[in-house]
């Protein structure tokens, strides 16, 4: 099991260069390919009663797209320089139903935290891509680091999304170093059931993965900060953690710890849903 073709949302802004050098690493890793996606949407625009200043707003639109999307291109052929095989795709739609679109032919999507501001049109936002993709996302850390993956968290529950993460991060977890499945406590007196986690140990280790196994109370912060701050401790850069939410009228109402590592984390971020 590998990551062959990895596919990354592109936009023409500097803070695309972030997530454009992760795909690139991870290709590197495992020896795949990268797509790239560029995709921006024409959104309808509400009329205002004044056809000269509508007709104006949806050209400027239009040229904006028109400007972004060959901008993304070069971003991308800049940032995949050297290499051969590498793809391009650009279409006018919504980046996170583009992604999720193009996943069924991809292993691992890439994704980032879209700037402040930025609306669905032109950014993909990350819960409607983890919950539609069928696949895993990897979510670039919030600062320049470079990507290692050689220690990492599995961030344990025992239910179907994180057995889902589970399998879908196995090529990351077969190459690291290091490797704990975490489970927290909802304090220091709750009692988690290490029998499951020794059997996820055992089956790791069936793939040559030897992981230990530890419990950490959640503390006065959220489940999110403990295993933020267990990899912290054991100087990983990569969290494994299942993605919990459901549709709300088209709208993803998310889980507490799925909603705080999508709005920010130090580490990179593996999600599967």
């Amino acid at each position: 099991m590998s990551y062959k073709t990895i596919l990354v949302h592109t936009d023409p802004t500097p803070d695309c260069d972030r997530r454009l050098k992760l795909a690139r690493r991870v290709a590197e890793l495992f020896d795949g390919l990268v797509t790239g996606l560029g995709a921006e949407a024409f959104d309808p625009i509400a009329a205002s009663g004044y056809a000269a200043a509508d007709g104006a707003v949806i050209e400027a639109v239009r040229q904006r797209i028109a400007l972004d999307l060959p901008a993304a291109e070069r971003r991308f052929h800049d940032n995949m320089a050297g290499r051969k095989g590498d793809l391009w795709i650009a279409c006018e739609d919504y980046p996170a139903k583009i992604l999720a679109l193009e996943a069924r032919g991809s292993d691992l999507i890439i994704a980032g935290r879209p700037l402040h501001g930025a609306g669905p049109t032109f950014a993909a936002k990350p819960a409607e891509l983890i919950m539609e993709a069928g696949g895993p996302v990897l979510l670039a850390a919030d600062n320049d680091v470079s990507f290692s993956g050689e220690r990492v968290i599995v961030a344990w529950k025992d239910s179907r999304e994180s057995r889902r993460a589970l399998a879908d991060s196995l090529p990351f977890l077969m190459r690291a170093q290091s490797v704990v499945v975490l489970g927290v406590s909802g304090d220091a007196n709750t009692v988690v059931d290490q029998g499951g986690m020794k059997d996820v140990v055992r089956r790791l280790s069936r793939h040559g993965v030897e992981a230990a196994l530890e419990v950490v109370p959640r503390g006065k912060g959220t489940v999110a900060d403990a295993i933020e701050s267990t990899a912290i401790r054991h100087s990983a850069d990569l969290i494994v953690t299942g993605a919990y939410g459901h549709s709300r009228l088209r709208e993803w109402a998310l889980g507490g710890v799925t909603e705080d590592f999508i709005a920010a984390s130090s580490k990179f971020v593996l999600f599967s849903h």
